[in-house]
């Protein structure tokens, strides 16, 4: 993930230059969609607006005074940014919010991003990219134990897949595979590699191939949330209920709570990380602002939720060629803004569920 979102910003499944060019023919696509609803499906279910003028949060800067240390508790596994540029590579580790039991889990010249513990916590899925022959770009699909062994592919043969989210009984996983410059969409598989579904379609009068699904989260209640045109879409396991969930409008990146009643934007109208309800309603609180203060070069972020749901975690967002950020952690009301310490190069970020 991140106006197209954060797309824009995250690694991409294919080369740099290529993917230039399909974010010129996703705006044409994102014209022509609007007209018909960012989502396509059923009349939205509720919407949320964007606070006009977000409240600041407490003095930014990555090089300001240092924030103090986090007060909450848990593990946290992130990528972190070893060399940047087309050759560099990053990996992915685990830390406490404290700064203590920092461990690395992979270790490959590649970009190994995105991880995502289990329901469980004791599996992480995570995407690892490579590059092909033809000078682009793709991601496969790994799961590893929560301590880096046992690592094995999910995604068999020329099956792309990136941003995977397990299902609330760890079952299946949920998955963003671009099957053309495009077109991505969400797919999910079990989680031993079979039952390959797709889940999400273009919307009615799309282009063909000109419909862009991703950053997948699975809800509580088995829906699957989704960013398609910059708001938050969810959707059946099985391809049906469309709905569309937001109406904001330039998100680029998400979070959906644990308990699936609110969500983290990264909303890039208002330079925020706020939290909305996800039916809608409420006023927008905002947690981080500007993000640009906080997270840089890159003013992408990826919020992940504590999974009592009274805090969040936050970096930059995956970026091959990217430095990371620092990790912090703030309060769901928007107070104790902290940061991990010893931590930088941080990217995409997420909670172990227990």
């Amino acid at each position: 993930m991140r106006g197209i979102g954060r797309s824009a910003s995250r690694a991409p499944t294919w080369g740099v230059t290529a993917l230039t060019a399909a974010f010129s023919s996703l705006v044409v696509v994102a014209v022509l969609v609007l007209a018909l609803g960012a989502c396509g499906g059923a009349s939205p279910m509720a919407s949320t607006s964007p606070s006009a003028s977000p409240s600041p949060s407490v003095a930014p800067s990555e090089s300001a005074t240092p924030l103090p240390r986090p007060t909450v508790a848990g593990t946290i596994a992130f990528a972190k940014v070893v060399t940047t540029g087309d050759g560099g590579n990053s990996d992915i580790y685990v830390v406490n919010p404290d700064g203590t039991a920092l461990k690395q889990l992979t270790d490959t010249p590649g970009w190994e991003t995105n991880p995502s513990w289990s329901p469980d916590g004791t599996r992480i899925v995570y995407a690892v990219y490579a590059p092909r022959a033809d000078d682009t770009i793709y991601a496969t699909l790994w799961v590893m134990n929560a301590d880096g062994s046992n690592k094995r592919r999910l995604t068999k043969g020329s099956v792309r897949g990136d941003w995977a989210v397990w299902s609330p009984d760890g079952k299946k996983i949920a998955f963003m595979r671009a099957l053309s410059l495009e077109e991505h969409a969400i797919f999910s598989v079990k989680a031993d590699g079979s039952g390959l579904r797709r889940v999400t379609h273009p919307a009615p009068g799309t282009p063909p191939g000109g419909q862009v699904d991703h950053f997948p989260a699975w809800a509580p209640s088995g829906k699957i949330l989704f960013l398609r045109l910059s708001d938050v879409c969810a959707i059946g396991h099985d391809g049906s209920g469309l709905v569309q969930l937001t109406k904001v409008g330039n998100i680029g990146d998400f979070a959906l709570s644990p308990d699936g009643k609110r969500i983290a934007i990264d909303s890039k109208t208002s330079q925020s990380i706020e939290i909305v309800p996800a039916r809608g309603g409420g006023t927008p609180v905002t947690v981080l602002h500007p993000i640009s203060d906080f997270i840089t070069p890159d003013p992408y972020a990826a919020p992940a939720w504590t999974p009592d749901g009274k805090a969040l975690a936050m970096a930059s967002s995956s970026h091959m060629g990217s430095h990371g950020s620092r990790l912090y952690i703030v309060n769901a009301d928007g107070s104790g803004l902290s940061a991990v310490p010893g931590i930088d190069n941080a990217e995409e970020p997420d909670w172990r569920p227990r």
